[in-house]
């Protein structure tokens, strides 16, 4: 199949999919100007990121993300926060691995070096680190 033409569908569905104000920038855009039409989702992406990407909202996270320490907070508690402000920062998964191990309380730490364990995962980490806090 056409490349270009499925490209097409994909703009089209995500068009389709837009509400309230985006659809109206799209609708804008598209309309005013026929020959302007997207050429690539990442065209349309790219351009709906321009409008409402917030970079105070990113600059907060990273600063969030900087300060986060879980001190005293139950790890289930410290985690919620550690995955709402990385879930905006976009940052992958072995950053997170090793920024999680200097974040997390002494006790945690402690278990995580005497362990010998080397996760393949966050999520897998984020368990063990659960279940140690349990046992607690």
């Amino acid at each position: 199949m056409n490349h270009y033409f499925i490209e097409k569908i994909y703009i089209v569905y995500v068009i389709f999919r837009l509400e309230d104000d985006a659809d109206q920038q799209i609708y804008a855009k598209h309309h005013v100007n026929a020959l302007s039409f997207y050429q690539s989702l990442s065209e349309l992406l790219k351009h709906l990121k321009e409008i409402y990407e917030d970079q105070n909202l990113i600059q907060k996270c990273c600063c969030k993300y900087v300060a986060l320490k879980q001190l005293n907070k139950l790890f289930s508690s410290f985690y919620s926060e550690f995955t709402k402000i990385f879930n905006f920062l976009n940052y992958d998964d072995i950053i997170l691995m090793n920024d999680i191990q200097n974040k997390i309380n002494n006790h945690l730490q402690n278990a995580l070096s005497v362990c010998f364990i080397k996760f393949s995962s966050l999520d897998k980490l984020k368990i063990f680190l659960q279940d140690v806090n349990n046992k607690q």
